[in-house]
């Protein structure tokens, strides 16, 4: 029964490190990274990745993307489509560029230097959106675009990363099959979102039970994700349109307070201390001098990229800033990105710490950069 009281300790560790973290005005997941570095064998090598860990890690991913997906505010999303778009697509195109450009440089290969460009286009909104709540700007033009702008970047990002796990991971159907399996998938995803889950909803509410509801809707995520990995997909792509799918149902209240409960009361930290357990600490100025090149371009790029988008698609410049600003973090969504990608052997294991760091340092710089850029005049 040893597993009990490793499990303990990640819990009791992720909430100390998480709270602390939010004490001093940090986001708590970087708390949580912190606790597995700490735990792990980095430090104090108390624990080691295992196999109950990944899985309960596997599935903190799984209900993160179904969360991020059922609270996806659409109706917002749809009000400012065009600039929104727009603006994710600049944000994605120049960090996939300049990535690719400096694995290349790097002697990265094309495979390893193709997925740095798939983690530093992601973004994560969830800090931002706590800044702008903070100064009253999340109602504003600003922030509605920097959400809308989010959540089309996290599909970007989910499709992207489908898609280059079709293509480089080794397969045993051929290309054509893969292809047809995707396409059907994808029909599969609109039938379900527009007929299918919203008549399973209706009925199991005639049960008038709430935990009937949360249970119906957890297992619609596990099927949706189960099914995406069968089509040569990402399971997080199908989580996310299963928190989609649910969303536009009476029921997405009720699935949010229940998947919360059991999300990041458990697996979600599990995922991001098991994120801290691989890290390992960078030893030489080389490593250093890396993840300090990376910061400077994850940072850029983001901000340039999404600040310029804005100022075409008719912002001021500052609300151009406020917009750069706002999608400079990567969070959960690029870690998600990266602890896939290790699994996968899609990145490379021996600069997966850099990369990680890397994306630790954007998401604590970025609300420092929001908050300059909202009092900056």
């Amino acid at each position: 029964m040893e597993y009990l009281s490793g499990m303990c300790l990640i819990l009791i560790s992720a909430l100390l490190m998480g709270y602390l973290a939010s004490r001093i005005g940090l986001p708590t997941v970087v708390g949580q990274i912190v606790a597995g570095i700490i735990l792990g064998p980095a430090i104090l090598g108390i624990l080691q990745l295992n196999h109950l860990i990944s899985v309960g890690s596997n599935l903190g991913i799984v209900l993160l993307m179904f969360l991020a997906g059922l609270e996806c505010d659409f109706e917002q999303v749809k009000k400012y489509l065009k600039s929104a778009t727009g603006i994710a697509a600049c944000g994605v195109i120049l960090p996939m560029l300049v990535f690719l450009a400096l694995g290349l440089l790097m002697n990265q290969g094309l495979k390893d230097a193709l997925f740095w460009g798939v983690i530093f286009s992601a973004t994560s909104v969830s800090i931002s959106v706590a800044v702008l709540q903070e100064f009253g700007k999340l109602q504003t033009v600003a922030g509605a675009v920097i959400l809308g702008a989010a959540v089309v970047d996290d599909v970007i990002s989910i499709i992207l990363l489908s898609l280059f796990s079709s293509i480089f991971e080794s397969q045993a159907a051929s290309p054509l099959v893969i292809i047809g399996m995707q396409l059907l998938y994808l029909i599969f995803i609109i039938v379900m979102i527009k007929w299918i889950v919203p008549e399973i909803i209706k009925l199991t509410s005639r049960f008038n039970d709430d935990i009937a509801i949360s249970i119906v809707g957890i297992c619609l995520c596990f099927l949706m994700a189960y099914l995406a990995e069968e089509a040569h997909l990402s399971s997080v792509l199908g989580a996310f349109f299963a928190g989609i799918a649910v969303a536009i149902t009476p029921a997405k209240k009720t699935v949010i307070h229940s998947t919360n409960l059991i999300g990041y009361s458990f697996f979600i930290p599990i995922f991001f201390v098991s994120v801290g357990l691989e890290l390992k600490l960078v030893g030489s100025w080389q490593g250093w001098l890396l993840v300090l090149i990376m910061t400077v371009l994850a940072i850029l790029t983001k901000w340039i990229g999404c600040g310029v988008g804005a100022k075409i698609f008719g912002f001021d410049w500052h609300d151009s800033n406020i917009v750069g600003s706002g999608m400079v973090s990567r969070g959960e969504m690029a870690l998600i990105i990266a602890q896939i990608g290790l699994s996968s052997h899609l990145v490379s294991a021996s600069l997966y710490s850099e990369i990680i760091l890397v994306v630790i340092l954007t998401t604590v710089l970025s609300p420092i950069m929001l908050k300059w850029s909202i009092k900056s005049v």
